[in-house]
């Protein structure tokens, strides 16, 4: 599968003429606030399309070898990208940037809480320490396309600007589908066989790449931020230190938002 999959399976990306900035739109439908901030029926309707989802997620739960992960993730994942994409956008034209923006930052702030509290019991310190590294990871991104929102891209450099946002989705969504099937299983006590649980590892890895070029959309607006490397990956002792410091700073930083 390659990040073209998503231009012409789900027919959305291209679409939305601010599709990168409001990717992550969709987590605001799953913080625990929501249902307070957005009226009944926006929030109605947001839990509906969030619930087709964790039907295409259990399609993939369910499976016992990374083949079957596989055959299931490649006919599972179009579907998935169509509708959080489709998710995305239906939650910015029903409520406020300001609220969803808030409401999407106390999503990733829940679910980090959720997978620090008990990930370690339910999968063990190498999945724990990869979805905490891959949420830290979230919510740099999340402040990133803040900032892509602020500023818009110069008319000659759109198609660049939309390539970006080709790659970008693919690794998010990827990576955003790993992570929702491993909190689905937290969630519900489903377990997952051992080979699944690697296969949904190795694809949470891809945030670090869309961290990547979601860092390119920035360099376009604010050319004084340098752009990261595409397909990133650092050496096994790198990553380990990076993680390590990446989950302090997280905590504090959710933390410093609860208060």
């Amino acid at each position: 599968m390659n990040p073209g999959c998503i231009t012409e399976d789900s027919g959305l990306m291209l679409a939305n003429e601010r599709p990168l900035e409001d990717a992550l739109a969709f987590l605001a439908s799953r913080s625990k606030k929501s249902s307070r901030e957005l009226s009944a029926t926006v929030g109605d309707v947001l839990k509906g399309v969030s619930g087709i989802v964790d039907q295409v997620l259990m399609s993939v739960l369910e499976k016992r070898t990374a083949a079957e992960f596989r055959e299931a993730f490649s006919a599972a994942f179009p579907k998935y990208s169509a509708m959080t994409l489709a998710l995305s956008n239906l939650a910015h034209l029903i409520a406020p940037r300001e609220t969803i923006e808030r409401l999407t930052r106390e999503s990733i702030c829940e679910l980090e809480a959720d997978f620090r509290d008990k990930a370690l019991l339910a999968f063990g310190a190498t999945v724990r320490d990869q979805t905490m590294f891959t949420i830290w990871t979230l919510r740099k991104i999340s402040d990133l396309l803040t900032q892509i929102s602020a500023v818009k891209v110069d008319a000659s450099k759109r198609e660049e600007d939309k390539d970006y946002c080709l790659h970008f989705s693919f690794y998010a969504l990827r990576a955003q589908f790993c992570l929702d099937c491993l909190n689905k299983s937290l969630r519900t006590g489903i377990p997952i066989h051992p080979d699944v649980t690697e296969e949904l590892v190795d694809g949470l890895r891809g945030m670090v790449n869309a961290y990547a070029w979601a860092r390119r959309g920035v360099s376009l607006r604010i050319p004084t931020v340098e752009p990261v490397v595409e397909d990133y990956a650092s050496d096994e002792e790198e990553e380990e230190l990076l993680r390590s410091s990446m989950q302090d700073m997280a905590l504090m930083s959710c933390d410093d938002e609860s208060h």
